[in-house]
């Protein structure tokens, strides 16, 4: 079962049992994927339009040019596949799980800092029921063995190596581990 499927059968299951924190979340989740896969879409439309040398008409008035141009904004689109492509695949609906878990951790803190215990206890429910979606999180210690593995097949020899390491190490991690750990733990061993 995809992430996808297993948010909405879980959305379906808040529903019936009156959970109305695990729905809220759930929705919040379903509504940032959407919203993800939006901006993707239009990135992909974009894409296809300049590879197929598409160009908006001047004079939007013309209804024979606008025709032409739809047409050929649809043909783009269906060459290139956008909307198959444009869908998260279950690595990238973990990312924003991942982004959703980070701003729930920022409104704990917000909450902690005002001295507000109800909102401290609602971001700290929601930030449980997000993790629930993630994988176990990697320890500093397996952390560690992944970035010496990635560093060895890099040849990354110093800090300036940095931005070799971290795309394929962020990749072998994903869905495990906090960019911040994880960059820590590539800064301790390159210096």
């Amino acid at each position: 079962m995809s992430l996808k499927d297993q948010l909405t059968a879980d959305l379906k299951d808040a529903m019936k049992s009156g959970n109305n924190t695990r729905k809220t979340t759930i929705r919040g989740v379903r509504a940032a994927i959407k919203e993800n896969e939006q901006r993707k879409r239009e990135d992909l439309v974009k894409k296809a339009l300049s590879k197929h040398n598409v160009e908006r008409p001047r004079k939007i008035s013309d209804e024979e040019a606008m025709a032409a141009y739809n047409k050929a904004v649809d043909a783009a689109v269906e060459a290139e596949k956008v909307e198959e492509n444009c869908l998260l695949d279950d690595s990238e609906i973990l990312g924003v799980i991942q982004k959703l878990v980070k701003q729930q951790q920022e409104s704990i803190a917000d909450a902690d800092r005002a001295g507000r215990d109800d909102l401290k206890q609602e971001a700290g429910e929601q930030m449980a029921i997000l993790q629930g979606y993630l994988p176990k999180q990697a320890t500093r210690e397996e952390i560690e063995v992944v970035a010496r593995k990635v560093i060895a097949e890099t040849g990354a020899e110093s800090m300036r190596d940095m931005g070799k390491i971290m795309g394929p190490l962020m990749a072998a991690l994903q869905g495990k581990a906090d960019g911040k750990l994880v960059s820590e733990v590539v800064r301790s061993l390159l210096s």
